[in-house]
């Protein structure tokens, strides 16, 4: 119960200050295995680089514009828990070491994020990230770029 209520709290406070729709946020809470398209969606509005107008085929595209996919990303399929990190390491200008700053991993910013505890508890690059997840780390970065400031 305890955990439900501070993920109910962090999503609330998440996408207060956003305003995205409560489907999406409803939606993305369901999902054990979040896609690239609403992964898209999240990072880029949470970020500043769209709009909240703008639906999650067409965020996908400009994630895919930015050249900030790997090849093989298709808005349905699954994001692994390293190209998340890779994905809010760019979008949120998380450079980590001088190396990742200057070749940018996916395997490089899962290390980076879990070393100032974005990305917290057992957790592998490979698995799939849950929606709950996706929101607690949005959150985390939201607070390292706030403090940042």
């Amino acid at each position: 119960m305890k955990r439900f209520v501070t993920v109910a709290m962090l999503a609330t406070l998440a996408f207060a200050s956003i305003g995205q729709s409560n489907d999406f946020v409803d939606q993305l809470l369901g999902s054990k295995a979040v896609t690239y398209g609403q992964v898209a969606y999240l990072i880029l509005v949470s970020s500043g680089n769209i709009g909240e107008d703008v639906d999650t085929e067409r965020a996908f595209e400009f994630l895919r514009a930015l050249d900030w996919t790997p090849p093989n990303a298709a808005f349905d399929r699954p994001i692994r828990l390293d190209q998340y990190a890779l994905l809010l390491s760019r979008a949120f200008g998380l450079g980590g070491n001088l190396e990742q700053s200057i070749f940018p991993t996916a395997h490089g910013a899962y290390h980076s994020l879990s070393s100032i505890q974005v990305i917290q508890g057992k957790s592998d690059p490979g698995m799939p990230v849950s929606g709950i997840q996706a929101i607690q780390m949005i959150g985390r970065v939201s607070d390292l770029v706030g403090m940042s400031q």
